[in-house]
């Protein structure tokens, strides 16, 4: 199948394809037969993308609708509300696929802690509808997870490992059967919390050892939990269970090792771990994202199956995607799109510029084009607030 580059200023809305588009090898911009979007193609700009690529041909163009004005625009989505319709299927930002998910996240934390249950299906419809937003637009969904978003740490650490879940779970080919009980479960890993008394789960200093003991059986719980009162099956119960065993035999509760355990479970494991250590936490600031990247790297053989660290460092790279990062020219930036063949020259876009002074409008440098600008060292979003003056 011989694919042929397109520059992105051909492009139109409306433009359909007959074979998928891509950004690069890695990422889809739209999928077969679906009509390019006029923000499709502004957010190719805004990245400094110049050219896309597709095996497939132009089957036809579809007419943009006629742009409303502001006053049409409010009567339309006002007859919309009043006809109990809203915004198609598919429409939604990954943002709002994932507060939706968060608030998912809570709501079924609070019913299980509570013993009222909850609807199987309302979690799998909206870890199926997270997956299609991570398919569409990977890099959004890798960049999404770096943001600080409001609400319980177990809930967010749930939420973007589920995402980076999906990530890897599509890179590796798994189709929407396998991706759905490999994201539940990360959503839920740590669903057993709920049985763990509050006092340690929020306790700011180090753990004794019948505390630590006590955290340790949260895998029980919820596998449990999952079992008996979500009925979510055995697929995502096994991710729940084992996501704190380790590859070499080292991990709890019951020291599996190796092919001992649930595949699903050991992607979450290291879903769970990068998160993990790049969230800030009541008692430390977040480590870097190349600090975790560094310790999962290190934990292949031992704590992690290595032929799923080798994917999930061909999606992350060394500066992940949504990583703060100072340039050679003291320019400080945000890593918007990593470059699998070149790891440490992804796109950048600057938000202090050499000088010192924050940009109000955004640019974008591809330092696999610009071989006079390189990555000097990483940030912690702390110190880029300070230098911001946040």
């Amino acid at each position: 199948m011989e694919m042929k580059k397109l520059r992105v200023e051909e492009l139109k809305p409306g433009m359909v394809f007959d074979k998928a588009v891509y950004i690069d090898k890695n990422n889809i911009l739209v999928a077969p037969m679906v009509p390019l979007k006029e923000e499709d193609i502004n957010r190719l700009i805004k990245w400094g993308i110049e050219e896309i690529e597709t095996a497939g041909e132009i089957v036809q163009q579809v007419e943009s609708e006629k742009k409303l004005s502001i006053k049409e625009e409010v009567t339309k989505l006002t007859e919309l509300a009043e006809s109990g319709k809203g915004i198609a299927k598919g429409e939604k930002t990954i943002s709002e696929v994932y507060n939706g998910l968060l608030k998912l996240t809570e709501d079924i934390f609070q019913k299980v802690r509570n013993a009222a249950g909850y609807s199987k299906e309302k979690i799998l419809d909206a870890v199926g509808e997270m997956i299609e937003e991570v398919r569409g637009d990977k890099n959004r969904a890798l960049d999404e997870i770096t943001k600080e978003h409001e609400g319980a740490y177990l809930h967010t650490l749930g939420v973007s490992a589920a995402i980076l879940a999906a990530v890897v779970g599509i890179d590796i080919g798994y189709g929407k059967h396998r991706l759905i009980p490999l994201c539940t479960g990360a959503l839920i890993h740590d669903i057993g919390m709920v049985r763990v008394p509050s006092y340690i789960i929020d306790k700011k200093g180090k753990l004794t050892p019948d505390e630590y003991n006590r955290i340790k059986t949260h895998p029980i719980y919820g596998y449990r939990i999952v079992t008996k009162e979500l009925e979510l099956g055995e697929d995502v119960a096994s991710v729940v269970l084992q996501h704190h065993e380790a590859y070499d035999g080292s991990g709890y509760p019951r020291k599996l090792k190796g092919d001992g355990i649930s595949v699903f479970a050991k992607i979450v494991c290291i879903c769970d771990v990068y998160v993990a250590m790049t969230r800030k936490r009541s008692y430390r600031d977040e480590h870097l994202s190349y600090e975790a990247m560094r310790t999962i790297v290190g934990g292949a053989n031992k704590n992690f199956d290595p032929e799923i660290v080798k994917v999930f460092l061909s999606n992350l790279a060394i500066h992940p995607v949504g990583s703060i990062v100072q340039l050679n020219n003291n320019a400080v930036g945000r890593v918007i799109s990593a470059n699998p063949e070149f790891p440490l020259r992804p796109k950048v876009s600057i938000i202090i510029d050499e000088f010192g002074d924050k940009l109000e409008k955004e640019k974008v440098i591809d330092l696999h084009e610009v071989s006079s600008v390189f990555i000097k060292k990483p940030l912690s979003k702390t110190i880029l607030k300070q230098l911001l003056n946040e």
